[in-house]
């Protein structure tokens, strides 16, 4: 022996990284401690590595013990020691409590794992302790453990050398070797004799440290020195050459560990070690796989490809598979390609074999099942005369007393099947099948059965007839068999039960109990009245066949809760060593399970209701092709003397009768059957008796008259409609979802939009899939929750959740989950959150809040999770990832009943099989068997049941008609089962919590929590004398915050329980960050993770931000892109800080961002653009009328946000209070007289009992027999002196309305576009001097200021306001000027008709300002931008130009300036389009048939000109629709030719569609200032006619600008001026508009500028 070098830090600066908690040993005697310290101690007995010394309870402890054999220095044994769990790790044995147990193993949260390597032990609490089976130990703990470990890893402090080799003494430093510190933790055996190793003289290691120092300081160690300083491992180096012995090998010395454990520090360290071994040096593997210093510990394996992928924990050394390949953990057969890999299920499969299911045709390839579904029937079920499983497999009980609609086809009405239950004994909820009736092709002869058949009378089996047979195959089941896909099976014996089977043609054409037979879960529960019911009573009784039947109601309490005799015989379905566990992986036997016990203990004849749910098991079994015979040798076996039982009976019957048939009765393709009959070769004698069917006497309603199920004859218009047992009248609307369903004649009509869905997993394991199925798992890895991308090794989002103890009886909670988002992680986890970045993956935006109890994870890509911070997490996916996803969550695709799918691609029965096959890690166990804590804790039952029975208790009462709460129950017992203390621990309150959040999202809210029960106390979050935080079970998540200032509610969350903070009217605004109320936030920007405030300037290289609805966006980010379906299209875009909205007419181009550019050319694809806009000065006087235009170019940003229709719930209004004078007057009237808002027209109206808001409005008038009006049109009124009972005065009461607005709230514009035949439109143009024209839109429309940049106004003290409109011939013009306005009045003048056979017409109108207008071109359209044309003054009217301007019939324009326009304002214009009843339609420019359009500038000025252009006729079918865009005056006109003309396009004027009347064309004069206006009409036409009025031109040095309106036959357009103004007023013209197959119309403008559009 040597004396040991020093101890040495080894950390240059890594302390702070994640190699500070790991402590090792390696070699022959070197250790590394937590702290750094590296250091040599020889002692060969047991040792303490490391513990939790510092508290009363020692939570952890690992010792070691050292071998000296085959001259070498090993570790032998690794014992480990986790509160009362003892395992001993040996080199080839693991033993948990001195038992033997398998590798891989896991047990309370412990996992032991092997590989090539290494044997790892996890603790899901912290720590975890890696040997690779020879002399190095590694331990690894949690920043938790700091400061509190001892042992030879040192006291985790941080402080090298310290406290472990020198101490503080009283005078000096004591200092101690570590031959002493060693010896210090030597484990006392008595039965082991170990000296302590003693001190001795160092040798010279100098030639030694050299050689070491040139291999571990060489470049190829580079990257680890730079993270790790090599000395120490140099000396260690030096020392393992010191000791070697003659004869040793490279490979047998310890020189290997030494560089193999700074390899490992190295790759902690975040160092990449080189690859320094080969097969003859430190290295060798089996199969073919290759040595690696940093390696995924997470292998690709052929069961799970990508593990590696998912793997969170840190590289290490070991074998790997070489790159291309994965391990064969199947067939052990080592490194493989991927296509080479084998699949597995009930056995292995060879690459290319065929699996064929019940339900699907399976080939193995790659590993993974490719699987093409099989058109199978679906079956329904009546089993025990109260449990019912759908077509599509829902599962749920009614207990009845009826004859009910099991199913029908509602399309062909081929078939309907009644179902009679009825009580079978005295006990309450022991019902039982009675009847079963069967009507075919609309036949009013019933085929009834109830152990007799009955066809208009008694019959005799076999029985045929044209359409259908019925036989008797045993004595315990009758068969009915159609010829087009129908058939029954009805069980007789013990209890009757009855199956029915339709081809797969009905799919989706049936309704009735038995669902819809559509594979969606969600909608089984469809009333007759077309809605979803909550529950199952409200379901069944929607069902009856006669209304006179009463209603049932749902059973809430649990019949077995101390039955022995129930556990006894039903736990066989569930035992793995009885008949029936070979079915286990086939059907699950839980739910049968459950159904026994309930049947059993709800029965009379219980044995008979137990052998009927365990036949039902094995029946289920069978059409699984699982065969379980000899399951009655102990119970349920009887038969006649003569007859024999018989297992598999397949076969038509066998009686005397079927002997004298000429042909086979039946077909024996049905489902083999159990029963009694006779042995072969012999036949059953028959006989029978008629019996007449059944009529029911009672009252009808007259003819024409409807039954409304409440005793009253009422028209079908006037039928009521029925919702989770509630009646509504005809026209009431209800909110299922996202969906809104309106009553009418007695069916509820609902819109169809999938809605988002969710995922919850919480508790001990508990699990229900987007799709709505619900199981039970409790596996202790790490499990994929949801993930997209399914079938790839790269995906946008996944999440996985870890399973921890809950307690000490083994049962597992989620409470550590992964969520990964693009290039994101989130770990959720001990109260906490913590991100990280990940190398790959797409950038997805994000944000984590907190609201009331929970953490919520909101993304853009529509995923959304909120986690209780304890044991809940619920995920949210938007309907765009519908059939994308896949792991426990199931994929979203609608269809519960292949939500088993596992991660090779198969669908299967078993949980455990599905589940264990998305664990994350391959070398994670399997869990075996879901166990229940209650059997493993009896005593705990009868508590845990007592503390649950709120769930089903009065408390809860209002929500159990709303979300059935036995499985909640269920589920609560056995998470309180599982608790260690108490039922106010996590357990019992999550579940209990779970139930109250299920309610909270159908819309119930309820107040659970008390001082006792499960308190949460927000008072803790107030400082002293204050009360800002209050308790809420149920607030929106949307709120005033500073991420959300104005309280928008766009949000997918539903309600959630928390402490809520509830800030003055002074302090509105919540501020996250700092917590506190504010008046006003400080809005900064979040940009790549910084923080900016207001003002601070940004670095270059960082991106501008915008703000909407709480998430960040960066520069020319598109925010949102959306339709509404009926050709607008909505999008907004992040520009300098700003969210820029737009919305157009929808083209197939993508939205491009805007750019800042002050005008843009219009090209082809629809470009935003913010326009140049043009301020207009106008100057009036008395004696003519001048114009003169200052076109100031000003990038101006106009935002208008999307116009879309919503609706919404108020809040609860209560403004009366009945405690002075006993009446409650909440109408409308009363309400708003309180200052209060409320809509006109409520759509619907919700009212309460102010005192009971937990009750329903009926419940309570119902038990207080207050008289009281609760109406839609008016509100509520409650007067004292209609009440007839005690206290005869009304109680206080409050409402909510339902409203709907044609635009959004705070800042919207206009709704969507409406349907009108004859849509009129009135078009008003307002003109204000020095201000930029808008058309306005309704209130609430967003629009930008824009500071007064006008010029003053020419030749004129005072400016004054001309408005000309758009004069329409053949309608009337009416223009409104408001109070204070003046206006020069034109009179009326009537135009002699001429006769010509040719109309033209001429037109002329003074006086009309000019307004640029934003042009956007129709996809599919070119343009060519003009710029802005200022022209000089003429003289005379020399320049003429003939135009064709649109033509738009029966369409009225309205544009209305708001009062009091200020001159700074734009608000912003949105125009729906109109949609006429036409069958198609067209948008095309408008083409005048034989018109030449020319335009001529003035004498010597410098113009744009457009070349002439003649366009030949266009021919249009009658059925066609024409949109023609409409020509703004003063604005050039975008013209489009056929093919072979010329013409300058000019950006077009996008105005709504209109429908133009039969005629083909009818023209539209228009009127130019200064000249004569003449109007031809054809012979036997009338007009009337203005009077020729001719003006001088004005002379002015400014610019004179003319401009020519739109003129528009058959339009009545109105314009309103605003306050204050003056104007010039045209009184109505009237025009007919004229009948001319050919039309030639000229307009002659003098002198008027061109500007652009």
């Amino acid at each position: 022996p040597i004396r040991p070098l020093q101890h040495q830090p080894a950390l240059l600066f890594a302390l702070s990284l994640h190699v500070g908690n790991i402590c090792s040993m390696w070699g022959k005697y070197h250790f590394k401690t937590f702290d750094g310290d590296v250091y040599q101690f020889p002692g060969m007995c047991e040792y303490n590595l490391v513990s939790d010394c510092h508290s009363s309870f020692q939570d952890f402890s690992v010792h070691v013990k050292k071998t000296f054999a085959n001259g070498h220095i090993s570790v032998s044994r690794v014992f480990v020691t986790i509160k009362d769990l003892v395992i001993d790790l040996r080199k080839d044995l693991v033993l948990v409590g001195g038992e033997l147990v398998a590798v891989p193993y896991h047990v309370s949260g412990v996992l032991v794992e092997r590989n090539t390597i290494y044997t790892k032990l996890s603790y899901k609490l912290g720590f975890s302790v890696t040997w690779n089976k020879e002399e190095a130990v590694m331990v690894e703990l949690d920043s938790k453990y700091a400061n509190r470990t001892c042992g030879l890893c040192g006291d985790f402090n941080g402080v090298p050398v310290f406290d472990e080799f020198i101490s503080q003494g009283e005078i000096v430093q004591i200092t101690i070797s570590a031959i002493e510190y060693g010896n210090k933790h030597k484990i006392h055996n008595p039965n082991e004799d170990c000296e302590d190793p003693y001190e001795e003289e160092q040798e010279d290691l100098s030639f030694h440290i050299e050689s070491c120092g040139q291999l571990l300081q060489s470049g190829d160690w580079a990257s680890c020195a730079g993270v790790l300083s090599p000395e120490p491992y140099i000396k260690a180096c030096a020392i393992d050459k010191c000791q070697q012995q003659p004869g040793d090998t490279m490979d047998e010395s310890s020189i290997c560990a030494t560089l193999a454990e700074y390899s490992r520090q190295c790759s902690h360290a975040t160092g990449i070690p080189p690859n320094w071994r080969n097969a003859s040096f430190c290295g060798k593997c089996p199969f073919n796989m290759v040595y690696l210093e940093s390696g995924s510990p997470c292998m690709d394996t052929c069961s799970h490809t990508e593990s590696n992928s998912l793997c969170e924990d840190h590289n290490v050394d070991g074998c790997f598979c070489p790159d291309g390949t994965v391990f064969d953990d199947l067939s052990k057969k080592g490194c493989i390609p991927k296509e080479q890999c084998q699949c597995k299920h009930d056995k292995i499969y060879n690459v290319g074999e065929v699996l064929l299911t019940d339900t699907e045709e399976c080939l193995c390839h790659e590993g993974k099942w490719s699987c093409k579904s099989l058109s199978t029937p679906a079956s329904c079920a009546v089993e025990e005369g109260s449990h019912f499983t759908t077509y599509d497999g829902k599962t749920y009980s009614f207990h009845g007393n009826c004859y009910y609609v099991l199913s029908k086809d509602c399309m062909g009405s081929k078939f309907s099947i009644l179902g009679q239950l009825i009580p079978c004994s005295s006990q309450e909820w022991d019902t039982c099948l009675k009847t079963v009736v069967v009507r075919m092709h609309g036949d009013k002869r019933n085929v009834s059965a109830d152990g007799k058949v009955i066809h208009n009378a008694a019959v005799n089996l076999p029985y045929s007839t044209a359409d259908f047979t019925v036989f008797q195959p045993s004595s315990f089941h009758i068969v009915l068999q159609t010829h087009f896909g129908l058939q029954l099976q009805i069980q007789l014996v013990p209890v009757m039960q009855v199956y029915i089977t339709l081809e797969h043609s009905f799919k989706t054409l049936t309704c009735g109990l038995c669902g819809n037979y559509n594979m969606v879960l969600f909608d089984d529960l469809m009333s007759p009245q077309g809605v979803v019911e909550s529950t199952a009573a409200s379901f069944g009784n929607s069902w009856r066949a006669q209304a006179s039947c009463p209603d049932s109601l749902d059973r809430l309490g649990d019949p077995c809760s101390l039955s022995n005799f129930a556990e006894h015989w039903c736990s066989l379905l569930k035992n793995t060593e009885s008949v029936f566990s070979k079915c286990h992986a086939a059907v699950n036997p839980d739910i049968h399970y459950k159904r026994c016990k309930y049947a059993s203990c709800s029965c009379e004849k219980s044995e008979d209701c137990m052998c009927a749910v365990v036949s039902s098991y094995v029946r289920a079994c069978s059409a699984k092709g699982v065969f379980l015979p000899g399951w009655r040798t102990t119970v349920c076996n009887d038969c006649p003397a003569s007859q024999t039982f018989s297992y598999r009976l397949q076969n038509c019957q066998h009686t005397c009768r079927s002997l004298s048939l000429d042909r086979q009765s039946c077909s024996t393709d049905f489902l083999p059957v159990e029963g009694c009959s006779c042995p072969d070769d012999l036949y059953l004698d028959d006989s029978g008796t008629c019996f007449p069917s059944e009529c029911v006497s009672g009252c009808q309603c007259p003819a024409g008259l409807l039954d409304d199920g409440r005793g009253h004859c009422v028209k079908d218009y006037d039928c009521p409609c029925q919702h989770d047992g509630h009646f509504y009248k005809a026209g009431s609307k209800i909110l299922i979802q996202c969906n809104t369903c309106t009553c009418k004649r007695g069916r509820w009509s609902c819109t169809n939009i999938e809605c988002p869905r969710t995922c919850t997993i919480y508790g001990s394991g508990h699990y229900k899939t987007f799709d709505g199925m619900q199981f039970d798992f409790s596996g202790e890895c790490t499990y994929v929750a949801v993930k997209d991308e399914c079938g790839r090794n790269s995906s946008n989002f996944y999440v996985i959740t870890e399973n921890v103890p809950c307690g000490t009886t083994g049962t597992t909670c989620s409470k550590t989950v992964k969520i990964v988002l693009g290039r994101k992680e989130l770990t959720l986890t001990d109260n906490t959150y913590v991100e990280k970045d990940l190398p790959s993956g797409p950038d997805i935006k994000y944000r984590v809040r907190s609201v009331g109890l929970y953490l919520v994870i909101e993304s853009n890509i529509g995923v959304a999770a909120f986690w209780d911070r304890r044991t809940t997490v619920r995920i949210i996916l938007q309907p765009q990832h519908m059939g994308n996803v896949c792991g426990l969550c199931g994929n979203f695709n609608g269809n519960g009943m292949d939500d088993f799918t596992t991660h090779s691609q198969l669908q299967v029965s078993d949980v455990l099989e599905f589940a264990n096959s998305w664990k994350v890690f391959s070398g994670c166990p399997d869990a075996e068997s879901n166990f229940n804590p209650c059997s493993e804790r009896p005593n705990r039952q009868t508590w845990a049941k007592m503390q649950c029975s709120i769930i089903i208790g009065d408390t809860f009462k209002t929500c159990h008609k709303k979300v059935p709460p036995i499985p909640y129950f269920e589920n609560c017992v056995q998470d309180a089962c599982a608790c260690d203390s108490g039922g106010d621990c996590e357990c019992f309150c999550t579940a209990v919590a779970a139930y109250a959040q299920a309610c909270n999202e159908a819309n119930v809210c309820v107040t659970w929590r008390t001082p006792d029960i499960c308190p949460v106390f927000c008072d803790f979050y107030n400082a002293p004398y204050e009360c800002k935080w209050h308790y809420s079970p149920c607030h929106t998540p949307c709120y005033k915050t500073c991420l959300n200032p104005m309280g928008n509610c766009n949000s997918t969350l539903p309600n959630l329980e928390g402490c809520y903070p509830v800030c003055p009217d002074d302090k509105p605004i919540f501020d996250e960050k700092t917590q506190t109320c504010v008046e006003e936030c400080n809005n900064t920007c979040i940009i790549n993770g910084i923080e900016y405030e207001p003002g601070e300037n940004v670095p270059t290289d960082k991106l501008w931000c915008c703000v909407y609805n709480d998430t960040e966006y960066g520069e020319n980010e598109v925010i949102y892109n959306v339709t509404d379906n009926m050709g607008m299209c909505y999008y907004a875009i992040c520009i300098n800080e700003t969210v820029m909205n737009t919305s157009e007419i929808c083209s197939t181009t993508t939205p491009q961002p805007l750019t800042s550019t002050s005008a843009m050319a219009s090209t082809s694809s629809v470009t935003p653009t913010i326009p140049e806009i043009s301020i207009i000065t106008t100057t009036t006087t008395e004696e003519t009328t001048s114009q003169t235009s200052s076109v100031i170019s000003t990038p101006i940003t106009i935002i208008t946000t999307p116009c879309i229709p919503w609706c919404e719930w108020s809040k609860w209004y209560n403004v009366d209070n009945p405690a002075s004078k006993n009446d409650d007057n909440e109408t409308y009237s009363n309400i708003k007289a309180h200052g209060e808002d409320i809509c006109t027209k409520p759509e619907e109206i919700k009212c309460r009992a102010a005192m009971e808001p937990s009750i329903s409005f009926e419940d309570f008038i119902s038990e207080t027999q207050q008289v009281v009006v609760c109406n839609v049109s008016l509100g509520l009124l409650c007067e004292k002196n209609k009440q007839t009972r005690p206290p005869k005065k009304c109680f206080d009461y409050e409402i909510q309305v339902y409203c709907c607005y044609p635009c959004g709230p705070e800042g919207t514009s206009t709704g969507p576009p409406t349907e009108q035949p004859s849509t009129e439109k009135t078009t008003t143009p307002t003109i204000t001097p020095g201000v930029v024209e808008t058309t306005t839109s309704p209130p609430g429309t967003s629009s930008t200021e824009i500071p007064a940049t006008t010029r003053p106004p020419t030749e004129s003290p005072s400016t004054e306001k001309t408005t000309m409109p758009t004069i329409t011939p053949g309608e009337e013009e009416t223009t409104t000027n408001p109070p204070g306005t003046s206006s020069t009045e034109i009179p009326t003048t009537t135009r002699p008709p001429t006769e010509s056979p040719v109309t033209k017409e001429t037109s002329t109108i003074t006086g009309s300002p000019v307004v640029e207008e934003t042009t956007t071109s129709p996809p599919g359209t070119s343009s060519t931008e003009i710029p802005a044309t200022t022209r000089p003054p003429t003289e005379s009217p020399s320049t003429e130009k003939t135009t064709t301007p649109t033509i738009t019939p029966g369409v009225v324009e309205t544009t209305t300036s708001p009062p009091e326009t200020s001159s700074t304002e734009i608000p912003a214009t949105t125009r729906p389009p109109t949609e006429p009843p036409s069958t198609e339609k067209t948008t095309t420019p408008t083409i005048t048939p034989g018109v030449v359009e020319t335009t001529t500038g003035p004498p010597g000025t410098s113009s744009t000109e457009i070349p002439a252009t003649t366009r030949p006729p266009t021919e249009s079918p009658s059925t066609a629709k024409t949109t023609m865009p409409t020509i703004t005056p003063g604005v050039v006109e975008t013209t489009t030719g056929p093919p072979g003309t010329s013409s300058t396009e000019i950006p077009a004027t996008t105005r709504p569609p209109t429908e133009p009347p039969s005629t083909e064309k009818t023209t539209t004069p228009t009127i130019t200032p200064g000249v004569v206006e003449t109007t031809t009409n054809p012979p036997g036409t009338s007009s009337t006619e203005i009077p020729t009025t001719t003006r001088p031109p004005t002379e002015s040095p400014s610019t004179e600008k003319t401009t020519t309106p739109t003129i528009t036959p058959g339009v009545v357009e109105t314009t309103t001026s605003p306050p204050e103004t003056s104007s010039t007023e045209i009184p109505a013209t009237t025009r007919p508009p004229t009948e001319s197959p050919v039309t030639k119309e000229t307009s002659t403008i003098t002198g008027s500028p061109v500007v652009e559009e």
